[in-house]
């Protein structure tokens, strides 16, 4: 019951001070108090230290347990108006934690929970962490109190992973005495997933092992036991939240970007709404998990590895195959820097076949020419340019200087000519070709190119081509030769 605050401040401080004063009474009182600005300039007035002495004598003497729980609450309240108080009412608390204390939804007043929240995250104690996960499954409205306990509880565990596990198994516990009890799991699950996703960007707490597993078991585990969500609303609304905390978990810690796992919950929210195609609501949630699983399969990738689970994610976020492929195929193309056996894993959803022992066996020996093949390449290449240059001025000198030297000298650069189509036609019958140009700016990758020197940037000039292998299209496939940036 609330009590309408005292109509003047005289009445508010006796009301406050008073050894009789009930703690509902004692609460308006101090709500009176702060809204008259009287604190914290009359914080010495004797009848204000009265009324904290109460307070602070009922956390331990209060006979009932809601009671014990307002005296905590408003001792917090009163310490945040009288800063210089914090400290000391946070060490008289302190014992009153050795103990579990009783259930949070003993206070009414959702401003009254926040506050024992905000006492709670002041505390250490091995109960804390399964007392703030029980109170936020059975918080019903009050948004600040549930951030308050969902900071807290990430607090007080040593990794993301433990801190869903304690939720998955309060929510468990929850049995709402509701008409539709699957609703009102989900809209609570819904609300525990938003405070998450903001306490995630400031918490630095490390993912750990089996967040992913966690995460589907926080939704799939209770929703089994009182039932799904029958209103459309509250599917989406929770599938909405799932699927933005998998991309605010992998954008925040990227040692589970590529872990199939950590995208479990997400084949979970498909079937939630309905198993076939995904609603048009949830359009942007899921580009933005396309975009966190490509950027995963690139950073493997590059480290020439792959992951079939992970490939099938594209499958479970697009409402077609035909679409999960085209961007697949799409990432490919983008990324010449990947590695040759990914960037056709990625075209065709398979690894290359291996070919026959014997048929590897010629083309091993065959491949043993194409560095050298490459690099005659390069030099024939600027031979040809060299004597494109030269020819007009050697001619016109040697006429007027030597002429005896002039047909030599223009058989000498015919024939550079002849040698370097000779060389250009070797290299396309065997694939080859030159990435980057000397003296051109180019973006560094390690794939191409080997740094020169010790000072390695973002965009460095070519000092020598690398020698590739060019696919059928005319894209760029494997690296035979690394060529040299500075």
């Amino acid at each position: 019951m609330i009590f309408p605050p005292p109509d003047t401040t005289a009445s508010a401080l006796a009301l406050f001070a008073g050894a009789s004063t009930t703690p509902a009474e004692r609460r308006s009182a101090l709500t009176a108090l702060i809204t008259a600005k009287v604190l914290p300039k009359q914080a010495d007035d004797p009848a204000v230290l009265a009324g904290r002495a109460h307070l602070l004598a009922q956390i331990h003497d209060a006979a009932e347990p809601g009671h014990r729980l307002l005296a905590i609450a408003e001792s917090i309240r009163l310490g945040q108006v009288v800063k210089r108080w914090a400290k000391e009412i946070a060490e008289w608390l302190r014992p009153a934690f050795v103990a579990e204390l009783p259930e949070m939804q003993l206070l009414t007043e959702a401003d009254d929970r926040l506050n024992l929240a905000r006492a709670c995250a002041q505390m250490s104690a091995p109960w804390l962490p399964t007392y703030l996960a029980d109170s936020i499954a059975n918080e019903e409205t009050g948004e600040k109190a549930r951030a308050e306990m969902i900071a807290a509880l990430l607090d007080r565990s040593t990794n993301l992973g433990e801190a869903l596990r304690t939720l998955v198994t309060a929510f468990e516990a929850l049995r709402p005495s509701t008409e539709a009890p699957g609703d009102t799991v989900a809209r609570r699950l819904t609300r525990t997933l938003s405070a998450l996703r903001d306490a995630l960007l400031e918490s630095e707490l490390e993912a750990s092992e089996n967040p992913g597993k966690a995460l589907y078991e926080l939704l799939a585990i209770p929703l089994s036991t009182v039932g799904r969500p029958q209103e459309d609303k509250v599917q989406l609304d929770l599938s909405r939240e799932a699927l933005l905390t998998v991309h605010d978990i992998v954008r925040t810690r990227i040692s589970v970007v590529a872990d199939p796992q950590m995208y479990r919950v997400v084949d979970y929210c498909r079937k939630l709404c309905g198993g076939r195609s995904w609603p048009d609501e949830l359009r942007k949630p899921l580009e933005r998990l396309i975009t966190d699983v490509t950027e995963a399969l690139v950073l493997l990738g590059r480290q020439g590895q792959h992951d079939q689970a992970l490939l099938a994610q594209l499958d479970v976020l697009c409402n077609h195959p035909e679409r999960a492929r085209s961007v697949a195929r799409d990432l490919a193309a983008r990324h010449p820097e990947v590695h040759e056996d990914v960037r056709y894993w990625l075209e065709h959803g398979r690894m290359r076949v291996t070919r026959q022992s014997s048929e590897s066996a010629i083309e091993a020996a065959a491949s043993n020419a194409d560095e050298s093949i490459g690099l005659a390449l390069q030099a024939a290449r600027q031979a040809r340019l060299l004597g494109d240059s030269l020819r007009e001025p050697l001619a016109s000198n040697l006429e007027i200087y030597e002429p005896g030297l002039a047909p030599a000298a223009q058989e000498l650069l015919s024939r550079v000519q002849v040698l370097a189509v000779q060389v250009e036609q070797a290299a396309s019958l065997r694939g080859l070709g030159l990435y980057g140009t000397p003296g051109e700016l180019v973006e560094m990758s390690t794939k191409f190119f080997t740094v020169v020197g010790e000072s390695p940037r973002q965009r460095m000039i070519v000092k020598q081509p690398a020698v590739v292998r060019k696919r059928p299209d005319g894209s760029v496939g494997d690296v035979v030769t690394k060529g040299l940036v500075e």
